[in-house]
């Protein structure tokens, strides 16, 4: 049987929102909505949910935060709300 390894993998969620809006062409269009998405009027919540990614970032050295997630639930040395 192999070794068994840790590793450090990233986890992304993607939310994503649909949004209309008048411009006088696609640069202005991109602005007036980066804009208003960074004056918070664009919340987006769980139910913008789009996909989720995976990445494997290599093995672990040990050197990782000791408030990192493990895949069996529980946060190494953390308190029951994450921060130690």
């Amino acid at each position: 049987m192999k070794e068994r390894k840790t590793y450090r993998v990233a986890v992304t969620e993607l939310l994503r929102k649909i949004v209309v809006v008048e411009a006088a062409d696609e640069a202005e269009a991109h602005q007036r909505v980066s804009d208003a998405w960074q004056n918070g009027e664009y919340l987006l919540d769980g139910k913008d949910f789009d996909g989720a990614e995976f990445h494997v970032l290599g093995e672990s050295d040990g050197t990782e935060d000791k408030r990192l997630e493990h895949v069996d639930g529980k946060n190494a040395g953390a308190d029951e709300d994450g921060l130690d």
